[in-house]
């Protein structure tokens, strides 16, 4: 299932570097729309052997409880499309996943949420993607009320590379990703996704703000970079 979303922006900011900017069309009929994408288990039954199934739904169940709270406890804010923190953190992480795949070609590894055991400490990246050149990107998604939350998208990244948790990941990734993929990353051929709550501000203002970031300067040196402000107003 396709999620629905506006978009505003697909450019190249600089060679290896694109920038998207995406509209959700209705902040809590996302989040329904979320909900519906997830209960798709499809992709569970090509994986061997057949315990790992069993293993994976039951891990997809959980995710479900929860988003399905997360859906109750917005429900009950007063306010017109009004949504929880925690459902924002998910339409950014979604629909920017989504982008890429639609925009840039990208093809779909599923949402770690779906199956991995969430940890308290040091969790793994938000979302991946493989590009056309068959490189696996991670993604880290970052929502912060009222703000171009860019910077600490970036940050976290860059802490992820540093405490090596794209390395890390490839453990939860050995039955869903092709192993040559995997063997790639191991040697430093690898990409990222910051996917970040985004204002009224405009795309030029963001762009040169994400362009003078610390951090920035040291992710885009990989294969890709795709940035995705997603507009949360």
């Amino acid at each position: 299932m396709a999620l629905n979303y506006t978009l505003k922006e697909n450019r190249i900011v600089e060679a290896k570097v694109t920038f998207l900017r995406v509209v959700p069309n209705g902040k809590r009929q996302t989040l329904a729309d979320i909900y519906s994408k997830f209960q798709d288990q499809s992709w569970i039954k090509s994986l061997t052997p057949l315990c790992i199934q069993e293993s994976y739904r039951v891990r997809v169940n959980r995710t479900l409880e929860k988003i399905v709270k997360i859906i109750e406890d917005s429900q009950a804010i007063a306010g017109m499309d009004a949504v929880v923190t925690d459902a924002a953190e998910y339409i950014v992480s979604v629909l920017a996943r989504e982008a890429v795949i639609k925009e840039l070609s990208h093809r779909e590894v599923p949402i770690p949420e779906l199956f991995k055991q969430q940890s308290s400490q040091n969790p793994g990246f938000d979302f991946f993607t493989i590009n056309q050149s068959e490189v696996l990107l991670f993604g880290e998604a970052k929502y912060v009320n009222g703000s171009n939350a860019y910077g600490r998208a970036l940050k976290q990244i860059s802490e992820f590379i540093d405490i090596k948790n794209d390395i890390a990941d490839i453990a939860d990734l050995v039955t869903l990703v092709p192993s040559d993929i995997l063997d790639k990353v191991g040697v430093g051929t690898k990409g990222y996704i910051a996917a970040f709550s985004s204002t009224s501000l405009e795309s030029n203002r963001i762009i040169s703000g994400i362009q003078s970031n610390d951090d920035y300067a040291k992710v885009k040196n990989y294969d890709e970079l795709v940035l995705v402000a997603v507009d949360m107003l």
